[in-house]
């Protein structure tokens, strides 16, 4: 079922790629880009959304709904699930992260459900 939701994600318009992480930090589910290492991603990701946390909370917020971060040539969107799970997107940089983001917020608790 996670497979089936993450093949929806990746059809829409600009998503290269979609996996899960789970709380290992390692890749759980993955779909897309054969040219992109999940595992190298996703050794990095807990990392990431660490230092995002500690900003947030910096900044007086408690809770992260996305982590963005764009290349020249793809951008990452890294969403947290539920507690150490992230989904990672893979996108082309001109892939419309405001509908990407909308569509995964609206499935987000299915999502989490099959975890």
């Amino acid at each position: 079922m996670l497979k089936k939701e993450l093949q929806r994600l990746f059809s829409l318009e600009g998503v290269n790629m979609a996996l899960v992480i789970d709380p290992e930090g390692r890749v759980s589910e993955e779909i897309g880009a054969a040219s992109i290492d999940g595992n190298q991603l996703a050794a990095v990701v807990s990392f990431v959304m660490a230092e995002s946390k500690t900003m947030a909370t910096r900044l007086g917020h408690e809770q992260i709904s996305m982590v963005f971060v764009e290349f020249r040539d793809m951008a990452l969107l890294l969403f947290p699930l539920k507690k150490y799970y992230f989904l990672l997107l893979i996108t082309h940089p001109s892939a419309n992260i405001g509908q990407i983001s909308y569509e995964l917020k609206k499935n987000q608790e299915h999502i989490c459900s099959l975890l």
